[in-house]
């Protein structure tokens, strides 16, 4: 695989900011033809620089309620309490972490009843989670899915 070039990264920005573009319209706006735009988002999706999916609101279900919940766990257990967090439908993210904490991820509540219910009663509950450590997050500035790799990781056009 290539670097994606500059024009992959405008068409990149381009869907980024609205993934509903047509290949015409990025065409247009980029003054390339059509078929480059076909070909290089097929590209795109192909190599899998880009994904196609859709990327639900949570706050159009109800979910207002965004906590980021940083564990200790027993590494013995590890794959077993992985299996069980992220079979829970209010974990949006996981991940393994280094330092004094061994795994993040991230839930969606409607209401603080359910997030005090969902950390009390069903995350605490888990056999070999040790210390836990639960923030509150009141407002998310940028979301993986607007992320956007720098100028220099792009190959210039020639």
């Amino acid at each position: 695989m290539n670097l994606p070039s500059d024009l992959d990264r405008q068409i990149i920005i381009s869907l980024n900011q609205d993934a509903r573009l047509s290949s015409a319209e990025i065409a247009r706006q980029l003054d390339v033809p059509e078929r480059t735009v076909r070909y290089r988002i097929a590209r795109l999706i192909e190599e899998d620089v880009i994904r196609p999916v859709a990327v639900v609101n949570p706050a159009a279900f109800g979910y207002k309620l965004v906590i980021d919940v940083f564990c200790e766990i027993d590494t013995a257990s590890q794959s077993e309490i992985v299996t069980l967090i992220q079979a829970m439908p209010e974990v949006s993210y996981i991940a393994f972490a280094t330092g004094d904490q061994d795994l993040s991820f991230q839930a969606l509540f409607k209401n603080s009843e359910a997030m005090h219910h969902f950390i009390t009663e069903r995350l605490h509950r888990i056999p070999g989670i040790g210390r836990t450590r639960t923030v509150l997050v009141p407002r998310i500035v940028k979301d993986t899915h607007s992320w956007l790799p720098s100028a220099e990781d792009f190959e210039p056009d020639e």
